[in-house]
């Protein structure tokens, strides 16, 4: 058995038992056999009470308005797609409520309608095209879409060239970035609280064609999360398009953004904070996907990332196992805030009443849940 803990390196990561050193990996998950294989994400879906004050934040993060309506706001980027972030207009309600993912073709299309029972049916906003409106079993809506329309993308800077120490191949001329917004490219992945992993890993196995790249497990072995990246074969694709969290609730954590460099989010960094939006973490470099990140809270308290320079890989790579703790989320960069930590309040107290009650978590589950995540990120804490 490959040694699958001494895969990463980090501060911390020595204070994991012996016990979960040699259990990790031991425990896999299987693949189900999909019934499509997804080709990219296509959008995301949010209900906002305002949506004027959604597209000024959404503005200066770097999105650009593909189309508005009084009842929905439609954003996208730099790159071909006519939109990526959807915003609908409620009166009562904020937060995320779904995303879609492109299919090969129409036939595929078909396959997935016919085979899960369900219609196929138009896309509002630009671009048109087709879509397969599922939900996954915590009732989050996933939409296979097809026939979407591409625009023309957008001009952006191109990225300096690099000095080392031993390479100096930019010479008399200096790296001079605006500050501004950051030039988003595309939307990259989202974060998901999941009320049962191995149900819903196994969901989006079957009907995105998903594939676990790094996969975090408590202290028996047990998976608990896992970065999933799209099956395009021998074509390289992101380290994680969804990624599926265990938790008492479902819930949205955030979604990222694809930009250029670490010039881009570090003047779009300074563009925020010029206009008094919300910083949440950052700026620093993640571990599983290695990207270069900065988080931001959005009016209504949702999450958005911003990153750069993530991991690429094609569908040969073999999935990896890892212990869950805090200190596997960064290499460097600011520690993780502390309301990314561990808080056990009532309303969660309750979620995990009612998701041991109805069968969906054991209590042993969630206790190493909170022993993994109680583990220090760093010595110096």
């Amino acid at each position: 058995m490959t040694d699958f803990y001494n895969d990463l390196n980090y501060p911390g990561s020595e204070l994991h038992s012996q016990q979960a050193r040699e259990k990790i990996g031991r425990i896999s998950i299987n693949k189900a056999e999909p019934i499509v294989k997804a080709s990219d994400i296509a959008y995301i879906l949010f209900n906002k009470t305002d949506l004027q004050l959604q597209k000024a934040f959404l503005v200066d993060f770097g999105f650009q308005v593909a189309q508005e309506t009084p009842d929905a706001l439609y954003m996208r980027g730099t790159g071909a797609l006519p939109y990526f972030y959807v915003a609908h207009k409620n009166g009562k309600l904020n937060g995320f409520f779904g995303a879609g993912y492109s299919v090969n073709s129409e036939a595929e299309l078909h396959r997935v309608s016919e085979i899960c029972a369900q219609p196929i049916s138009g896309i509002d906003g630009p671009g048109g095209g087709q879509r397969v409106r599922l939900h996954d079993p915590d009732g989050f809506i996933v939409d296979l879409v097809w026939g979407r329309e591409r625009v023309d993308e957008l001009p952006q800077r191109q990225r300096p060239a690099v000095n080392t120490p031993t390479e100096k191949v930019r010479v008399n001329t200096g790296i001079r970035t605006k500050t501004g917004p950051s030039s988003v490219h595309r939307l990259g992945h989202y974060v998901l609280s999941v009320s049962n992993f191995e149900e819903s890993i196994q969901w989006y196995m079957r009907h995105l064609g998903i594939i676990p790249t790094d996969v975090q497990c408590l202290e028996d072995g047990t998976p608990a999360l896992a970065f999933n990246r799209l099956d395009k074969g021998a074509t390289p694709a992101d380290h994680h398009t969804v990624v599926l969290v265990q938790n008492a609730a479902a819930e949205y954590m955030h979604s990222a953004y694809e930009t250029l460099d670490i010039d881009s989010i570090g003047q779009g960094q300074q563009h925020l904070k010029l206009n008094g939006w919300n910083h949440f973490w950052g700026i620093g470099r993640h571990i599983l996907g290695s990207q270069v990140f900065d988080y931001w809270l959005d009016p209504t308290g949702d999450e958005l990332e911003h990153y750069a320079d993530g991991d690429v890989f094609d569908a040969e790579f073999e999935t990896r196992y890892h212990p869950l703790d805090m200190g596997s989320l960064w290499a460097w960069g600011d520690d993780v805030p502390p309301a990314m930590r561990p808080h056990f309040s009532l309303k969660r107290m309750i979620a995990a009443f009612r998701a041991i009650k109805s069968g969906k978590i054991e209590p042993k589950t969630l206790g190493m849940l909170k022993k993994a995540m109680e583990l220090p990120a760093r010595p110096w804490f």
